[in-house]
């Protein structure tokens, strides 16, 4: 998308355009605002309502900045105050801490008529969550991995969904002076004890955290049911992006290898 003119004073502002290196490489920063294409503008503008109203304590977000028109979403575009922050690898357990805050003020937050883009992380969310099934196309060998792993997820019995950040491992941000900040909002409704697992999983797999940060979490039936959810959630987008490279797949699944040994040594 061009960033031009128009779409900067329709936020107000002026001056050049300095690209900013994460996420997917396309958010630019233009004075103390960060700006980035919009995928989806419906479902933009409702996240964007969202983190514009929330009353952030013990973290901060990056606040979304309206056009003039009053609207989130500028042709194709969104604005949001810039933070400062860092990603930190690992931290799981004050990461946690920032997780439990930002899922206590999303709690009340209502989601009905929510709809999530159809995109490989929401169907990796239906693939955990059992409501959609294993792709035809995914290579045998992938879709015998998958399916023995759905195999061995029980629901733990009925509890509470809400509002939660599906990716919170590399979008919590730390700063020397300032408190944790929040980023990329990707929002899904299930429960706050899954996005937890997600985060954890995430910091064993790929951020180096040790395999004893499951202790993190408590230890009972509800959080093993998530944990492993989790791992299928991460590994059928894998899946969905690895196409026909089943040797891939296979080296990004080695990263939750330890987890899901840990877990097979629970009774089902």
């Amino acid at each position: 998308m061009l960033l031009s003119r128009e779409i900067l004073e329709s936020f107000g502002l002026q001056g050049e355009a300095v690209p900013l290196e994460g996420g997917q490489n396309t958010s630019v920063k233009v004075q103390e605002a960060v700006l980035k294409p919009s995928e989806n503008e419906q479902h933009d503008e409702w996240v964007l309502g969202i983190m514009h109203a929330l009353q952030p304590r013990g973290y901060r977000v990056s606040r979304p900045v309206p056009a003039r028109n009053g609207s989130f979403v500028s042709d194709g575009w969104t604005c949001s105050r810039f933070e400062p922050g860092k990603e930190v690898q690992g931290n799981l357990e004050q990461k946690l801490r920032v997780a439990r805050l930002f899922h206590r003020d999303l709690a009340s937050i209502p989601y009905e008529g929510f709809s999530e883009p159809d995109h490989p992380w929401s169907r990796g969310h239906r693939i955990a969550w059992q409501t959609e099934g294993l792709p035809a196309g995914f290579p045998v060998p992938v879709r015998d991995f998958l399916a023995g792993l759905l195999g061995k997820v029980k629901r733990s019995g009925e509890y509470p969904v809400q509002l939660i950040h599906g990716d919170l491992a590399g979008n919590i941000l730390f700063d020397e002076t300032l408190g944790p900040l929040i980023i990329d909002f990707s929002p899904t409704v299930a429960p706050q004890a899954y996005a937890e697992a997600i985060l954890v999983c995430d910091g064993i797999a790929w951020q180096g955290c040790p395999l004893s940060d499951l202790g993190l979490l408590p230890n009972d039936s509800h959080y093993r049911e998530m944990l492993l959810r989790a791992v299928i959630f991460r590994l059928s987008v894998s899946a969905i992006f690895c196409g026909e490279n089943t040797e891939r797949f296979f080296t990004e699944a080695e990263a939750f290898g330890p987890i899901i040994e840990h877990l097979a040594s629970f009774p089902c």
